[in-house]
């Protein structure tokens, strides 16, 4: 997936790139994804990993984490929170911005 050092909180409170790539995915999963178990199936770094870069966007205020219990099993329901919708949003705008950018000195 993304690769970066573990650094859970930056200069500017942003999430490590593998933490970024793990809040797409929730997003990008349209609503399959609701708990850590699910997010597993779409994850193929390690569990490890995952952990960690759920935690970096918890500590982060980027989603919100809810204790569940699934079919007897212990879990969290995941929940992009309001910050995570913009901070998202913003991220999308910059990619845009940069890909035409990017398209006008090459075209």
């Amino acid at each position: 997936m993304f690769d970066d050092d573990h650094d859970p909180v930056g200069p500017f409170e942003l999430p490590a790139a593998s933490s970024l790539g793990v809040l797409i995915q929730i997003l990008a999963a349209d609503g399959k994804v609701t708990t850590i178990h699910d997010l597993v199936d779409y994850f193929s770094d390690g569990i490890h990993d995952l952990i960690w870069a759920v935690n970096d966007l918890h500590l982060l205020d980027l989603i919100d984490l809810t204790e569940v219990e699934v079919d007897g099993v212990a879990t969290a329901r995941i929940q992009i929170t309001f910050r995570g919708h913009a901070f998202l949003s913003s991220y999308a705008w910059q990619l845009i911005e940069n890909y035409q950018s990017y398209f006008r000195k090459h075209s």
